[in-house]
C-alpha cells in the first residue's frame, strides 16, 4: 500500500511539474512612449508614441500589431506607422535582454500638403526593467527606417529621402 501511495505521489508530482512547465498563451497590450534621433540628415527628429495588443506564449515575449504616431519636433511632418511586431528573448523562461522586431507601412504627411505611404521598419535591443506577474516595464534601444519618395507636384518636383533614425523608449506590457 505504501508503494502504491508513492507511486501515485510520484505520478501526480511529475504531472504537476509538467503541467507548469508548460507555456500559457495570453492576451497581452501595451504603450511605449520615446524619441529618435534622425541619422539621415534631414532634420526630422521625432517624439514616438505607440499602443500595441497581441499575445504571449512561451519565448514569444509579444506578437500582435501596433500603431504609433511620430511626431517631428523641428516641423508639422507627421508619420503614422502600422506594423507587426514581434518580441522574443528565445527562452521560455524570463531574461533580461529580448530583441525586438516591426515591421509594417507608414502614413506620411510631408511638407508642402504631400501624404505618401511607404515602408516601415524597426528593430531593438529591449531590457526588462520591472516585472509583476501582470505586467513588465522595458527599455528599448534601437534603429527604425520610414521610406520615403520623391513627389512631382504641379510646379517641380518635391525630393523626399527615407529616413533612418535611432531612438530610446521606455514603455509597459500588461
Amino acid at each position: 500500500m505504501k508503494r502504491f501511495v508513492f507511486a501515485l505521489l510520484t505520478l501526480l508530482a511529475a504531472a504537476a511539474a509538467s503541467y507548469a512547465e508548460k507555456p500559457v498563451t495570453r492576451f497581452v497590450w501595451g504603450a511605449d512612449a520615446g524619441a529618435s534621433i534622425d541619422l539621415s540628415g534631414s532634420d526630422m527628429s521625432t517624439i514616438d508614441f505607440n499602443a500595441v495588443f497581441g499575445m504571449s506564449r512561451g519565448w514569444i515575449k509579444f506578437l500582435g500589431i501596433g500603431a504609433e504616431a511620430d511626431i517631428m519636433v523641428s516641423n508639422s511632418c507627421r508619420s503614422y506607422p502600422i506594423y507587426v511586431n514581434f518580441r522574443t528573448n528565445f527562452r521560455n523562461r524570463p531574461s533580461l535582454l529580448f530583441w525586438d522586431l516591426k515591421l509594417g507601412t507608414s502614413l506620411n504627411y510631408l511638407e508642402h500638403n504631400h501624404q505618401q505611404t511607404g515602408l516601415y521598419g524597426a528593430t531593438g535591443l529591449g531590457i526588462n526593467l520591472a516585472r509583476g506577474a501582470k505586467f513588465s516595464s522595458h527599455l528599448i534601444i534601437g534603429y527604425t527606417f520610414r521610406e520615403r519618395r520623391n513627389v512631382v507636384g504641379a510646379e517641380m518636383v518635391h525630393h523626399f529621402q527615407s529616413l533612418s533614425s535611432a531612438g530610446v523608449k521606455i514603455g509597459v506590457l500588461f
